[in-house]
Order: C-alpha cells, then structure tokens, then sequence
C-alpha cells in the first residue's frame, strides 16, 4: 500500500483525473475488459551480477535474459503513457546501458518512476548519472545489515561496498538538493528475520525517506519454501520488538506486508483479493504481457507488445478469460502469491452495498 500513498501525495492523480478515475472503475467493475492502466510495470532487465537465494533468476528461470532497448521502451511507452512507470524486474537496471534515458524520457513525459537497485554497481559515476535523470524514487535492496547475512542472501556482493555505495547515494542526492526519494527494502526471510530492528534502526539513522519490505514470495518455479519457514519463537520476538521500536524511529515505514505476516504467519492469501489485472500492466523486457511480475517465466504470456499493439492484448481473449478466473477465486500461481489488496477492497466495500450499483460489478 505505500507506493499508493506516495502516489497521492505526489499529485498526480489531479493531473491525470481521467485515466485515475477510469482505473478506479475498472477495479470497482472487475469486468472481462480493463481500461488503459495507471500503473505500467516494465521489465528493463533480466541480467544481473549477483545470485540471491530468493531470486527465481537463480533457481530455474527458462526465459531468455537481456535489456530493454530505448527504442523499444519508447514505443510502448508511447502508446501506454502510464502516470506511474516501474521499472522492475528480477534483473539489476544499471546493467541496462540505456536505462538512465528510459528514466529521463519517463519523467520528461510526467510519469512518476521507480527503479529497484541492488546497490553494488552504485559508484560515484552511476550515482551522479543516475539521481541526474531524476527518478521519482530509487529503492536499494539492501535485506540485512550483518555482513555475514548479508553476504549469504545476496551472493557475490560485498557487504562493505553496497553499504558505502547506499551513503554516497544519499549524500549526492542531499548535495545537489535532488527530489527523487531514495527507500530502503528489505525481504523478510528466515535467515534475517530476527535483524529486522536493527535493519529498521539502520535506515532511520541514515537519512532514507522510507523503509519498505515484503516477505519472500514464491516466484515461477523458485517456490522459496525454505526461506519461508519460519520459527514461531522468532516471529513473536520480531513481532514485540517491532511493536516498541516503532515508537521511536522518525523514519517512514512501510512494512504491511511483513507486519501482516508476523500477525498471522499461516494466513492463506488465496482468499484475499488482487485487482492487478485491472490497473496494472506488466511487461517483460522482450515484450510479453503477462498477468503480473510473479508470473516470472512468462507461465502465461497474453501476446507480444512488439508484435501488436498493446491494448489489443489487454483486452484480448486470454487476458479477459484471465480476470474472469481471478474474480472467482485464485488457481495455479496465484494461490501462493502474497498480494493482498483488501484494503482496495475496503475503499469501495460501500459502493459494494449499494444493491443498483453493485449489479454494474461482477465482484459479487
């Protein structure tokens, strides 16, 4: 929910009334057929210089890897033009050598950009060009702050240097009076579960605008099982020590995600709603539209954007047949993702009630 937050805040939604208010329908319908969306997810990279255990790049991914070219990205960018573009993916996007003019053209469009970073290619040069094509917000995922943890999860980083690197990053952006907001993230899992305070404690200390976390999802066929199973004793200690921390540290926090789970570790999220495919795209780096980003090894794919345009597939047969399934109740890799949005739910459980409109919807 805290990227929704920063969204409203940044106040574009009253510069882009229409297509907000379009989304909001489509959420609120949840028909076969999706409006244009709000949010465009953009793969811009599958490449990347580490092997973390939790990451389905390392454990059986079958697609082909690369980068999203400029020229490609330009294309359907223009033909999308999201308020919010991410540029996520399960790659490292200062491997893309054109990802600071996909940032660049972005924001000089109005969109809102994220980028996601392990941190370890963040030197003074990457930095300067980086906070230079002004994304809106810069995330580094940095996950623990003991070095051997550290090191253990994200394998091939030195935990010194990412550090270093995450600091310098602040401090150039401070220096030159930057707007893009820097986060720290963090992936709860069994092996630094019991260092998040101190982690919490690190980032409120350091000058980052916000700590946000989730806890580790199963992803293609990396079902991360053992990451996931988690000492009860470790999560009521987290859970007491969260609690009172959060009493003292400045910094913003977002960690619903985390927090959820420490309340109720064996919640089954299978029941809980997901409207992503109403006002999200995502689209891997070679093109494909697939239902979400967990969807990582094109499990399901609705068409090529390089092939045909963009709304053709977004609305196309398989995408419609896809909502419908996922209105009923959630199948196959949906079932074990972590994606809970009752609280969108909940915004419009009103309108829900009203019997003459809640016809209109086919989330009964």
């Amino acid at each position: 929910m805290s990227i929704y937050k920063e969204i409203i805040k940044s106040g574009i939604i009253f510069r882009r009334p229409i297509r907000v208010f379009s989304n909001i329908f489509s959420v609120f319908i949840s028909g076969p057929k999706a409006g244009k969306p709000f949010i465009l997810k953009f793969e811009n990279s599958t490449l990347c210089n580490l092997k973390c255990q939790m990451c389905p790049l390392n454990n059986g991914l079958n697609r082909k890897t690369g980068v999203l070219s400029f020229e490609k990205f330009k294309k359907i960018y223009d033909e999308i033009n999201p308020p919010y573009l991410n540029l996520t993916g399960i790659g490292e996007p200062l491997l893309n050598p054109d990802i600071f003019k996909i940032i660049k053209y972005g924001r000089a469009k109005g969109s809102l950009v994220k980028i996601d970073t392990n941190g370890t290619l963040l030197t003074d040069e990457n930095i300067k060009k980086l906070i230079h094509s002004e994304p809106t917000f810069v995330s580094v995922s940095i996950d623990s702050v003991d070095k051997k943890t550290y090191e253990k999860i994200r394998k091939g980083a030195k935990f010194e240097m990412v550090i270093e690197n995450f600091k310098k990053l602040i401090q150039y952006r401070n220096q030159i009076n930057s707007k893009t907001k820097i986060h720290l993230f963090f992936v709860l899992q069994e092996e630094n579960i019991l260092e998040l305070p101190e982690f919490i404690k690190f980032g409120d200390e350091s000058g980052v605008d916000s700590i946000n976390g989730t806890v580790v999802i199963s992803m293609g066929k990396n079902k991360n099982e053992k990451n996931r199973k988690i000492n009860l004793e470790k999560i009521s200690k987290v859970k007491r020590e969260l609690k009172e921390l959060k009493k003292n540290v400045a910094v913003n926090m977002n960690l619903e995600s985390i927090e959820s789970f420490l309340d109720n570790p064996e919640k089954i999220e299978k029941e809980k709603p997901c409207f992503w495919p109403w006002y999200q795209a995502a689209i891997t780096w070679d093109g494909y539209v697939t239902p979400c980003c967990i969807f990582c090894d094109n499990e399901i794919v609705f068409g090529n954007v390089f092939e045909e345009s963009f709304m053709k597939i977004w609305n196309n047969k398989k995408s419609q047949e896809f909502r419908k399934q996922l209105v009923k109740k959630r199948t196959g890799i949906c079932k074990s993702c972590g994606v809970d949005e009752g609280f969108i739910y909940d915004k419009l459980k009103i309108l829900y009630k009203i019997p003459l409109i809640n016809r209109m919807s086919f989330r009964k």
